[in-house]
């Protein structure tokens, strides 16, 4: 497959990206992965079988998000959702940037190597077409997303930032200063908001993203941690279990905090690592916000234990409804929670409503049955081969040029 000239066409869509340059963008994606499995190598849970979900979900995406994908790129360009989207509480920030090449390319990893006997020139040229397509609008969007022109927060150097001035000063504006006490205290409340969120979506942190670190004067630094889809009892579910008793007082909260003396890196699955690890007495500042229909409102400190405690009782429901299902529920739902993360896209252009949030039939058939014995594709092993091999053959299948 050869696209020797700019804007070659799909299906009467424009692609802009070349055969030789999507190359290069899946070698880097394939270092960024790796990158982020040493650092948390395969996830485990005593409650939910996450490799197994995994792998169904990213067969799922294989199948049906590219004409997913399509119908929300009819509907807006990459670069103007990058800019729609550089804003407090976006649903399309680093780490849904992250789901629209991860998803996709460990399927198509596991289908070159089960099915085309590991060469990719045997993949269907249409589907090569499609991950063409598909990495042309997620480099537009992720470049124009973030403030460093890059495509990935590894490639910016370890940093997450898309916030313009006016908002960054917007949340200094509204910052209080804070003693440690203050800081635990409101750190409890966020962690039992994020046990709460990583649980509804199966023990996974789709609802959570780190964005930073902001320099600012004296050697401090601004950071900020955000969660959507939170249930506030308000608007349709998020996901069919989403419904609990306990209802947080907003679908969305977002904290700021300014550090001095302390150092913040973030990864490709809006992950924050701040040293010293325990850095309360390093918080100078803090504060926290919401949204309330279509503003941004700031909350004051004392308002998050509320988050805090109706966190920690949903938690509690979901986890013993979670408890009492068996494996086929519980992958099932874990693939379907991944699965229907792509809905932050089609919320943006009023379609999610269209959209069949199920598992399609040939997945259901075909895959369902795989991982309901094993815990993860065989064609992980190319995950974990020796570095100067990688180096020749990119663990995410190079395109055939």
């Amino acid at each position: 497959m050869r696209f020797q000239n700019a804007g070659a066409i799909l299906h009467g869509v424009v692609i802009w990206l070349q055969v030789r340059d999507a190359n290069k963008q899946i070698t880097h994606l394939s270092s960024v992965f790796s990158n982020i499995l040493m650092e948390r190598g395969l996830l485990e849970s005593k409650l939910f079988p996450v490799n197994a979900y995994i792998c169904v979900a990213f067969y799922q995406t294989y199948a049906c998000l590219y004409d997913v994908m399509k119908q929300v790129w009819q509907k807006i360009s990459a670069e103007e959702l990058a800019k729609r989207s550089k804003t407090l509480l976006s649903e399309v920030q680093a780490l849904s940037i992250t789901y629209l090449w991860l998803y996709y390319s460990l399927a198509r990893m596991g289908v070159v190597f089960n099915k085309c006997e590991g060469d990719a020139s045997k993949e269907p040229k249409e589907k090569r077409e499609q991950w063409l397509f598909m990495l042309d609008n997620w480099y537009r969007l992720a470049t124009n997303y973030f403030n460093t022109g890059k495509p990935t927060v590894s490639a910016s150097g370890g940093v997450n930032l898309a916030f313009d001035r006016k908002t960054v000063g917007w949340l200094l504006d509204r910052m209080q200063p804070v003693n440690e006490v203050q800081v635990s205290k409101a750190r409890r409340a966020v962690g039992s908001v994020d046990l709460y969120a990583f649980m509804d979506e199966c023990e996974a942190r789709a609802k959570i993203t780190d964005h930073g670190p902001y320099p600012l004067d004296k050697g401090e630094v601004l950071v900020v941690s955000e969660y959507t889809n939170l249930h506030d009892g308000k608007g349709e579910l998020w996901m069919p279990w989403s419904n609990t008793e306990a209802k947080l007082p907003s679908s969305t909260l977002g904290i700021g905090m300014v550090l001095k003396g302390a150092t913040a890196k973030f990864n490709d699955v809006g992950t924050m690592t701040i040293e010293p690890t325990e850095y309360a007495g390093l918080v100078t500042k803090m504060m926290a916000y919401a949204k309330r229909g279509a503003k941004i409102v700031p909350l004051g400190l004392d308002e998050l234990s509320a988050y805090g405690e109706a966190a920690d009782k949903a938690q509690a429901e979901l986890y013993m409804k979670f408890a009492g299902w068996d494996r086929k529920q519980l992958l099932t739902a874990g693939a379907i929670a991944y699965w229907r993360g792509f809905a932050r896209y089609t919320n943006q252009v009023g379609i999610t409503q269209k959209i069949d949030w199920g598992l399609s039939p040939k997945v259901l058939d075909e895959y369902l049955p795989i991982f309901m014995e094993v815990d993860a594709d065989p064609a992980f092993f190319r995950m974990f081969r020796e570095q100067e091999e990688q180096d020749k053959d990119p663990t995410l299948y190079l395109l055939p040029e």
